[in-house]
């Protein structure tokens, strides 16, 4: 039976997919019986699809059943099996046998779903079909023109019953490309999901000294277009795989008409495909450092929602910022411009090579091959024709391959950079005790400063205790900020150690005994980590005591606005710590935005509430007239405590003791 090479081809093909098949079905069965795969009732969609199936297969098996005669001019099973082609009875019982089991397999996963279920291999098969039943439309389109050329076979194609081959190869790529775009779609969403939250759940757990040192733009970069332009890829490798099988199997089908024919074209299209390489490599080039001034430009945007205020009511800055940023805009598009040209003039040439391809059909042809009959010329002319538009769309989407392997380069450099960082350990959630002492024992940190030059931080000996109010100041770069992202957990020491109630703790675990407002706080619109509901009579005392009652709401532990001033703002953030109800409390130059009046209320009322509550109460400041309502003051000069005073309250006079 395998008297050709063909025949054992389409038989090895046929046996593979049918073991990875096999392979397949017997997974989802097992996952069916485990649980894993559950019943999805679709509905009208569902049982639509399942219709169309059932008539696609029957049209498979129609189609296949009635191969020798509409293919043959009216032959018989019978003959074809005396006569030949052997190929058509080996490809016929090899589909016979590999299509049930596919289309098994198809109805099985489509009915019973699996969560993030990946199915690679359906795509590619279905993909590679699809291809099949593209190229299927413009072989009996072929085939029909062959046999209608005359005044007596005009009505040929109808009463042979090629339209209904004609019809299936519509039908196949329509349905396989409608599953194939479907199943693309849930994919190629869910890996930018889960690459977004890889980045995501690395960052949450980075810890945050080692995280400021990364530029905020690059993972803009990363989580936005990086992850979107991988994304991508699903759906351009199987575009440009259903495209390369209705290729191939066009060159086969040329191959049969003639072959040296074919040998000779395909000379021709190889050499182009290989100006096309060997541009793209130049090609990726452009594209990383179009990629490199995308950070630029993205830390550009930043500057400038940042900062807008600061460029607005300044001319010449916002004149010169709009000359970097326009500076920016204008090399990334020259950089995609250049990239952009250099594929356009390949793209032009590999067209050109083609259509030299047809002409070298028409006019070389019947030179060479003086054999070569008009329909072969015509069969060829038709299907390269056709196959135009394929090798075009193949062309164009390597650019898009290599902006891909550019912004998968970038992740992976993004991902690397967080790799590099301990993770935070997660810590069990802590039981707060009544008092909390903090101790500092030969603390010391050291950084680089914006000049480059070495800062270092203690050595600090110091202890915190609940019940206290203790006072930070110290003048601009004296490290009284870096002090209190040492005492809140946000920076690990380089040396000594910190001890909560005579334990020594990490940074996470330090942080979770705190409440604070940093100078450059960020607040968000919810409220998250506190139950809203079960505290919302206190969100409402606090509102009050905050005086903002009148400025914003809470609505289902929302925000209603935060369009407010800066010292609004902040008031907001205090309120977040009452509800956190933390055993220690940071506020780094809060009352630097508020009027005199709440100033005053907060060092003479709120601080002394929180202390009277048994909390410790860390405040960095500058307002000296408030010195003497602290318990402890601490003075910072060149990173290290240079004023140690302990404040004595004798009939509400403060009496300082050094």
């Amino acid at each position: 039976m395998l008297r050709n090479g063909l025949s054992l081809t389409i038989f090895a093909i046929c046996g593979v997919v049918a073991l990875i098949t096999l392979y397949y079905l017997f997974i989802v069965i097992k996952e069916i019986f485990t649980g894993k795969r559950r019943f999805e009732s679709k509905g009208i969609s569902g049982f639509t699809a399942f219709v169309t199936s059932l008539v696609l297969m029957a049209g498979v098996a129609y189609c296949l059943y009635n191969a020798p005669y509409v293919l043959f001019n009216g032959l018989s099973w019978e003959m074809i099996e005396e006569w030949g082609p052997s190929v058509l009875i080996n490809t016929v019982l090899s589909l016979a046998f590999v299509i049930p089991i596919f289309y098994l397999y198809f109805i099985l996963t489509y009915f019973f779903v699996k969560p993030d279920d990946r199915p690679f291999f359906m795509i590619i098969v279905m993909g590679i079909i699809s291809g099949f039943g593209n190229s299927l439309v413009v072989f009996i389109i072929n085939e029909a023109l062959n046999r209608s050329i005359n005044s007596q076979t005009r009505r040929i194609g109808i009463e042979s019953g090629l339209y209904v081959y004609f019809a299936l190869g519509i039908l196949i790529f329509t349905v396989c490309a409608m599953v194939v775009r479907k199943k693309l779609i849930l994919i190629t969403n869910n890996i930018v999901y889960e690459k977004r939250m890889d980045i995501i759940n690395r960052i949450i757990k980075a810890p945050y000294q080692k995280f400021e040192a990364i530029e905020g733009e690059k993972t803009y970069a990363a989580l936005n277009n990086d992850t979107e332009a991988v994304g991508a890829f699903v759906n351009t490798f199987v575009n440009g795989l259903t495209g390369i099988i209705t290729l191939i199997t066009c060159f086969v089908y040329l191959g049969t008409i003639n072959l040296y024919g074919l040998a000779l074209s395909l000379l021709i299209i190889l050499f182009s495909v290989g100006v096309f390489t060997a541009v793209s490599r130049t090609v990726e080039t452009y594209f990383k450092k179009n990629r490199n001034i995308q950070d630029a430009f993205f830390k550009n945007i930043g500057d400038m929602i940042r900062g807008f205020k600061e460029l607005y009511i300044n001319r010449t800055k916002r004149s010169e910022f709009y000359d970097d940023i326009k500076n920016s805009c204008q090399q990334y598009k020259d950089t995609r411009i250049q990239g952009e040209f250099k594929f356009v003039g390949a793209g032009i040439m590999g067209e050109i090579l083609y259509i030299f391809v047809i002409g070298l059909v028409v006019f070389v042809f019947p030179i060479i091959f003086e054999r070569i009959q008009g329909n072969t010329l015509r069969s060829y002319v038709l299907v390269y024709l056709y196959m135009g538009g394929i090798v075009n769309q193949e062309i164009y989407l390597i650019p898009g391959l290599i902006r891909i392997k550019v912004s998968w380069d970038k992740i992976n450099e993004y991902i690397d950079s967080l790799l590099s960082l301990e993770e935070v350990k997660q810590s069990e959630a802590l039981k707060y005790e009544e008092g909390v002492e903090i101790k500092l024992k030969g603390v010391k940190y050291s950084y680089k400063t914006e000049n480059g030059e070495c800062f270092t931080v203690g050595p600090i000996d110091y202890t915190f205790k609940s019940g206290e109010m203790v006072f930070i100041s110290g003048g601009n770069g004296s490290g009284k900020s870096t002090l209190a992202k040492l005492i809140t957990g946000l920076y690990e020491p380089d040396e000594g150690e910190i001890l909560v109630n005579g334990k020594s703790v990490d940074g996470e675990t330090l942080g979770n005994y705190y409440s604070t407002v940093y100078s450059d706080f960020h607040l968000f619109d919810r409220l998250y980590g506190i139950d809203y509901k079960e505290k919302r009579e206190k969100i409402e005392k606090y509102l009050k005591i905050l005086r903002i009652d009148d400025k914003v709401q809470i609505n289902e532990g929302f925000f209603s606005t935060l369009k407010l001033s800066t010292g609004q703002r902040k008031r907001l953030a205090l309120l977040m710590c009452y509800l956190e109800d933390r055993p220690a409390m940071l506020f780094d130059e809060w009352a630097a935005d508020q009027d005199p009046e709440f100033r005053k209320f907060f060092y003479k009322e709120l601080l002394p509430e929180l202390k009277a509550k048994g909390k410790l109460v860390v405040a960095i400041t500058h307002d000296d007239r408030y010195f003497d309502d602290a318990d402890k003051h601490i003075k910072m000069e060149t990173g290290r405590i240079v004023g140690q005073e302990e404040v004595q309250h004798c009939e509400g006079l403060g009496v300082v003791n050094a």
